[in-house]
Order: C-alpha cells, then sequence, then structure tokens
C-alpha cells in the first residue's frame, strides 16, 4: 500500500510559516504551492484538521461570520510546532517518497530555515545511499528481477545527482 500524502505535517507547516488560517485558505495555498506535486481535495483536508486538532497540534477557534456559519480558525500548538519540525528534517525512507514527501519538506524549510536544507539533504543522501548498498547486494535470478534492480538503481542514481546538484547549487556539499 503507498503512503497517503503528508497532509497533516503539511498543515502543521503552513500554519508555522503563515500564522493563523481557516480550511479554504490552507487549501489554496496548498493548491498554488505544492498542486504541482499532489493535490488534496476539501473532504481529505478538513478530514486532516479534525485529527490534527483532536492530537492537540492545532487548535480551532470558531470564527462568527454574518448570515453564514461560523468558520474555524486553527493555529499552531507547541506539540504541533515540535511534530513539524521533527517531520520536516527527517529524511524519507523509499526512494518513490522523494517527489511526493521529501519535495514539500524542502519546501517548508526554504521558507522557514534554509539554512537547515543542506542538513536534511544530506541526510537523505546518507539514506539513498544505504538502499543503493541493499539494492546492489540483491540477486535477481529472473528477467523482470533483474529488470527491476537496474530500474531501482537508476532511479537511485537520479536522486544522488539531484541532491548533489541542490547541495552545489547551495554551496553546501
Amino acid at each position: 500500500m503507498a503512503e497517503a500524502f503528508p497532509v497533516g505535517p503539511v498543515v502543521l507547516g503552513y500554519l508555522l510559516a503563515n500564522g493563523e488560517t481557516h480550511g479554504y485558505e490552507l487549501l489554496s495555498h496548498l493548491h498554488e504551492d505544492l498542486g504541482r506535486i499532489w493535490r488534496v481535495s476539501p473532504s481529505q483536508l478538513y478530514s486532516t484538521l479534525a485529527i490534527l486538532e483532536r492530537r492537540g497540534l492545532i487548535l480551532g477557534t470558531k470564527e462568527p461570520q454574518e448570515n453564514r456559519p461560523p468558520r474555524i480558525r486553527y493555529s499552531l500548538t507547541e506539540t504541533g510546532k515540535e511534530e513539524f519540525w521533527k517531520w520536516v528534517l527527517s529524511p524519507v525512507p523509499r526512494l518513490r517518497l522523494l517527489r511526493s514527501h521529501l519535495l514539500p519538506k524542502i519546501f517548508f524549510l526554504l521558507k522557514l530555515a534554509p539554512e537547515r536544507v543542506p542538513e536534511l539533504l544530506n541526510a537523505q543522501k546518507e539514506t539513498l545511499l544505504s538502499l543503493k548498498i541493499q539494492i546492489e547486494k540483491e540477486n535477481p535470478t529472473d528477467e523482470f528481477q533483474k529488470i527491476l534492480k537496474e530500474f531501482r538503481l537508476l532511479q537511485l542514481e537520479a536522486g544522488l545527482r539531484w541532491i548533489a546538484e541542490v547541495l552545489e547549487k547551495e554551496g553546501k556539499t
């Protein structure tokens, strides 16, 4: 089963970066900033907001509106802030998560702590190098598994090359 997109940590990141906001505003930011990586449906976002609030990571405050139901403004709690930083500085464990999980982390680090981007990318490089060693040790016997091994190794090489280029551009290898 594929890992779900990291909607919860991304919401925490937006609240940390932009302060208190309501769901529709969050959805607009998500689509504008990260829409080329993945999309979040309104129901997925509101479900995630409810879960984050139950976990004590965000706080929802009702805000009255004239002739409309009250809307809820969300703010980040200290626990939510800690959870966000733990997530954003952790490398992704699998190659297939580079696009959907690593790129949002880089997005938020560039906004909140650009000096920490190399820290994350170097940790990610180490994770990918470990994975490469594991895959190189595989000894597939059938043709498809041989093709799959080569595919994974080429993906790893591309990911490692991309990380090296980003670090070089930042001048922080």
